[in-house]
């Protein structure tokens, strides 16, 4: 017992000693527990340290000080706790780690200072982020009240749903969607689990990817071995339906960017026989509802026969942004946040800040396009801090549009050059020098610029329903 004291005097002395708090939860790793005397407290004692080095360890992943802030007076609550939780502790390891609490103090006040004075000096919050799927809890993010509505409907069928196929073109938020299903928007009876099979876990072989589906649809409790080929995948579904029968729950199982399993199969990594295994499930597991989301039509997979293994799938379409939408989205972009509670004030942009009819603007340029709504209002606030204001003005706005083609290359020559045929780009890139022309001749131009949404038509004629996509055409195509 006296070298076990001995030992945890001298790493409570060690963690008082850190200048970075990360190190705590190595430190208390190491600290000795048993059944007598002060080893008892120390699993209680571990948890608490833990939980401040793991706060501190979030602190140092978020770039953002709208998000530090809060954190860093979250680690000063924590040491708080802990200096008064451990007053209830006894004998001299207790006052060794209280000692040590007031050095921790004094560095979790002084972050919480630095943070105070980042938010203070930041004329406007960035919270627009034009690129990979939104973080609701960090970024701008509206719920598409419209196709979560569809999908609660779809799921809840007294009957078990036949599979949904969720559509969108590139750049829609299929999965902002997706990855922002949890805390509140479905029923608390339905589990989402989100796949994406652009994850190297997914489509790497069929055996890792029947295990990372297993693992993703997991109960906490009653877990099984991985599955290792399509009988042992089948018999965890049969057993997981049957235990979410027994809990009265469901499951909401989708896969995203669904075309990679076509493409698999076409490379003979999957089989089709594993189509053959979903279309039984969704028949036959009215537990789990199978949703695959891509950019990609049914029809023009051409490596299975998808449309008779997914005869039965309901189809919810992802549009682009309502105006109503588009102006949630600029005005209260935190609204759906589960941080938005622990921020200094809330982040809210009424209508004058985005200027005269600045939000009109905004979604007529984009059309709705929620990626490039996202990409005209990061490049605007960005723009305006450039320049100190304290609002867009029309003037500021322009700029912004036109700066935007160029932050936004990549995604609009992959929306409007790299997804076309020859003979549909010999189409788009008349729009240079004209506004409008004639639908095209060519059946398949027709309907692929169509489905693509990028034309619209008036009196006759077509024109680009985008204009960033036209200003992009015209400087940059």
């Amino acid at each position: 017992m006296a070298a076990l004291r001995a030992r945890t005097t001298l790493l409570a002395r060690e963690a008082s000693a850190v200048g970075d708090l990360t190190r705590l939860g190595e430190i208390v790793a190491k600290l000795p527990e048993g059944e007598k005397g002060f080893l008892r407290q120390t699993p209680q004692l571990r948890q608490l340290v833990q939980e401040i080095s793991e706060l501190q360890i979030r602190l140092n992943t978020i770039a953002r000080p709208l998000f530090r802030e809060p954190t860093a007076r979250l680690i000063v609550t924590k040491v708080e706790n802990f200096s008064l939780r451990s007053a209830g502790y006894t004998g001299q390891i207790a006052a060794e780690f209280r000692a040590a609490a007031v050095n921790w103090k004094q560095i979790a006040d002084r972050q919480l200072d630095k943070e105070r004075t980042v938010v203070s000096k930041e004329p406007t919050l960035q919270v627009f982020r034009a690129g990979d799927p939104v973080d609701r809890d960090k970024e701008a993010f509206v719920l598409r009240y419209q196709v979560v509505g569809e999908l609660e409907r779809q799921v809840m069928l007294s009957a078990g749903c036949p599979g949904l196929v969720l559509y969108g073109r590139r750049r829609m938020g299929k999965s902002t969607v997706l990855r922002n299903l949890e805390g509140g928007f479905l029923p608390i009876s339905v589990l989402p689990v989100a796949v994406s099979m652009q994850d190297p876990r997914a489509f790497t072989s069929l055996q890792d990817f029947l295990r990372h589906i297993a693992q993703e649809m997991q109960a906490p409790t009653g877990i099984v071995s991985a599955p290792a080929n399509l009988i042992e995948f089948y018999g965890f579904l049969v057993e997981r339906n049957r235990q979410l029968g027994r809990e009265e729950k469901r499951i909401l199982l989708a896969i995203d960017e669904y075309q990679m399993i076509d493409f698999k199969i076409g490379e003979g990594v999957f089989p089709v026989d594993l189509l053959n295994v979903i279309r039984e499930s969704i028949q036959t597991h009215r537990q789990i509802t199978w949703l695959f989301a891509g950019s990609h039509e049914i029809t023009e997979l051409r490596n299975a026969p998808w449309s008779s293994y997914l005869v039965s799938a309901r189809t919810i379409n992802v549009p682009a942004f309502e105006p109503d939408e588009t102006r949630l989205l600029l005005t209260e972009p935190l609204k759906h946040s589960r941080l938005a509670k622990d921020l200094p004030n809330p982040v809210r942009f009424d209508s004058p800040f985005w200027g005269e009819r600045g939000i009109e603007r905004i979604h007529a340029e984009s059309a709705g396009w929620p990626h490039l709504v996202q990409l005209i209002a990061e490049t605007a606030v960005d723009l305006l801090n450039d320049e100190e204001a304290r609002s867009v003005t029309n003037t500021l706005l322009e700029r912004a549009v036109n700066k935007a083609i160029e932050k936004g290359h990549n995604v609009l020559y992959q929306l409007i050059y790299a997804e076309s045929t020859p003979p549909e780009w010999d189409y788009l890139s008349a729009f240079r020098k004209r506004t409008e022309q004639a639908p095209p001749e060519d059946e398949a131009v027709y309907r692929s610029l169509r489905r693509r949404e990028l034309v619209a038509e008036e009196n006759g004629l077509w024109h680009l329903r985008v204009p960033l996509m036209a200003r992009w055409l015209r400087e940059r195509g």
